[in-house]
């Protein structure tokens, strides 16, 4: 990656960054050119650039005489945009797949000892709605990604969670190709399925194996 694009790229993280510290939704305003230059320590026609790169991919819209704002699932459309870059360098993708594999091991131990009746129900319903969408003719991969945050939510650690869910929202886009690769969404259902039986028994060791298991395969 060039220096120009290195620059753009960081630009772009940096503006994903602001969305989650303000913790702005879709339909918020976004901070002025001006304060976003200012708060990046970049000029303002690098900003504008940015912008004018996110509003093309619909992800905010520009109101004259009013602002810049956040469109519709646009902050999570933009963690797979900012993936489909960083996530091209190997060296970060390993990085991502072993703190991802490190939290979620200890927040299935967690969960073993913690999971609420709810948090189980709610499991449930998932692999049911993943089974339905699958048969529909799509891949379940928003339903893949809630199944694995409810299962670090179980653990009842919310630091862990914190970590846990930036890290997956930048996965987004490799979690679709895994998905892709023919034979994967089934085996990963099933897969799914006995994490969800082990957890459900409060059974570690073999919740630990089995979410050990998945994460290899899944390969990302």
């Amino acid at each position: 990656m060039d220096m120009k694009n290195k620059v753009y790229m960081n630009i772009l993280k940096e503006i994903d960054q602001i969305i989650h510290q303000d913790q702005l939704s879709p339909g918020d305003k976004l901070p002025s050119e001006r304060e976003l230059a200012e708060r990046l320590g970049v000029g303002r026609s690098s900003v504008r650039e940015a912008l004018r790169a996110l509003e093309l991919l619909d992800l905010i819209k520009t109101r004259k005489g009013e602002g810049t704002f956040i469109q519709q699932s646009g902050g999570h459309r933009l963690a797979e945009v900012l993936a489909s870059f960083f996530l091209r360098d190997q060296r970060a993708k390993q990085d991502v797949k072993e703190t991802r594999k490190i939290i979620e091991i200890e927040a299935i131990r967690l969960a073993c000892q913690r999971v609420s009746q709810q948090q189980l129900d709610k499991l449930e319903n998932i692999l049911n709605q993943s089974k339905e969408i699958w048969t529909g003719g799509d891949l379940p991969v928003e339903e893949d990604y809630l199944f694995h945050q409810t299962l670090v939510e179980s653990s009842q650690n919310q630091l862990l969670l914190n970590i846990w869910r930036p890290l997956v929202r930048y996965s987004m886009v490799a979690l679709r190709e895994s998905l892709s690769r023919l034979g994967r969404t089934e085996d990963s259902m099933k897969e799914h399925d006995r994490i969800f039986q082990a957890v459900a028994r409060n059974d570690e060791a073999e919740a630990v194996r089995s979410i050990r298991d998945h994460l290899e395969k899944s390969r990302f």
